[in-house]
């Protein structure tokens, strides 16, 4: 009986896995690969201990196998991510991969060393650099040599922002440099949940007049929601309830932070910590926009999320977030921490109803370019690619 040729999935966390490289596995799996997921299925990981769980054996149960190496999304953390790159160089060589798609900053680098230590072809989706116009000077002093210097290590590079890209083109030396629109998301999913917006509405207690302002992301400080409590703070209209569904964990957790600005500022009755939530589309039908004023992100699925949903969406003018979000089109864009400016497009779109509709319906139509079947068949062709030079 012919092996199977085998392909190692490689990220800091399991987390990282599991949230943005199923529809990867599926196609290397269609391909005929046998594929491995290594990464911390133990510590560091922003999901439950049982959606962790439940991804090694999805894993098992499509033909794969799961390791666990005790890698830290912590740069200063040499140690076990040194001991996570022993682990890897000693998996491969025992495994012998065609090659290894790594992924998230310290994945990667770990990735590129052992690939170049045992002469493994490996393909790296950055997903975000840390990098960027706006960016911290200290991202580009810690993450822009780093990139640099490993992209000579790197058979393809996939991007899944515009800026990303044409930076990593003109300036690294990838073999190959690819632009995916992130895992994609299933567009049609989105409405057909529309119909459930009354029903939604009543459950979370909210009128014909109310205004339903909604956020989708965990409770940390990249998603910046507190900007968006304090902008609602400014306009002191009952009418605006704002809504975030999320739930805060690890170090970045502001879900107490959240609570005691909103107590402070006495919003219990016009902003709602929902926790983690399953029926995001339901959410998305009863709302009338999103906010989504993330202090980075590589590209921000839930902001696509809600335009597929057919609402406008107020966004942060940073990194990914802009190649989908155009002020004044899709809804409007601020700087991060713009209070008043956020304040004032949360009453536009409250005020003027009917444009907001149309810019929905339009959004619509925008959020198909990030459909799912687009990103697999970008992938499946990188795999094919790699596949045939073997």
């Amino acid at each position: 009986m012919e092996k199977k040729k085998k392909v190692l999935m490689l990220a800091t966390t399991a987390a990282m896995s599991a949230q943005f490289n199923r529809n990867n596995i599926l196609i290397l799996e269609e391909m005929g690969y046998e594929v491995h997921v290594a990464g911390n299925f133990r510590k560091g990981n922003p999901i439950s201990d049982e959606a962790v769980r439940e991804f090694y054996h999805w894993t098992k149960d499509h033909g794969g196998r799961c390791f666990q190496i005790p890698s830290t999304r912590k740069v200063y953390d040499i140690i076990n991510n040194f001991v996570a790159l022993k682990k890897v160089i000693k998996l491969i060589r025992e495994e012998n991969y065609e090659f290894i798609h790594c992924h998230t900053p310290i994945g990667s680098v770990i990735g590129r060393l052992a690939g170049r230590k045992t002469g493994t072809r490996v393909l790296y989706t950055a997903h975000g650099l840390h990098f960027f116009k706006g960016a911290p000077l200290i991202n580009w002093i810690l993450y822009y040599p780093v990139e640099k210097f490993l992209s000579r290590y790197t058979d393809v590079m996939i991007l899944i922002n515009h800026e990303d890209y044409n930076r990593v083109l003109k300036k690294f030396r990838a073999k190959k440099v690819v632009y995916v629109p992130g895992i994609g998301i299933d567009t049609e999913e989105f409405k057909k949940h529309r119909s459930n917006r009354q029903k939604m509405r009543e459950t979370l207690g909210l009128s014909d007049k109310d205004f339903m302002l909604l956020s989708v992301g965990e409770l940390s400080g990249r998603k910046n929601h507190e900007v968006i409590v304090k902008a609602v703070n400014e306009l002191g209209r009952p009418d605006i309830k704002y809504f975030i569904a999320g739930k805060g964990k690890g170090k970045d957790n502001e879900e107490e932070h959240l609570k005691k600005l909103i107590e402070e500022l006495g919003l219990e009755d016009r902003v709602s910590l929902l926790g983690f939530r399953e029926d995001a589309p339901d959410l998305y039908a009863a709302a009338d926009a999103v906010a989504f004023p993330s202090n980075r992100e590589g590209l921000g699925l839930a902001g696509i999320e809600a335009m597929a949903a057919g609402l406008p969406i107020l966004t942060s003018n940073i990194n990914g977030i802009n190649d989908y979000s155009i002020n004044g089109e899709t809804g409007f864009s601020y700087r991060p921490n713009d209070v008043s400016g956020f304040a004032e497009g949360i009453a536009y779109l409250a005020d003027n109803p009917e444009w907001s509709r149309k810019v929905g319906e339009e959004n619509i139509r925008r959020a198909a370019d990030y459909d799912y079947h687009i990103a697999n068949e970008i992938m499946r062709g990188v795999y094919s690619e790699v596949d045939g030079e073997q």
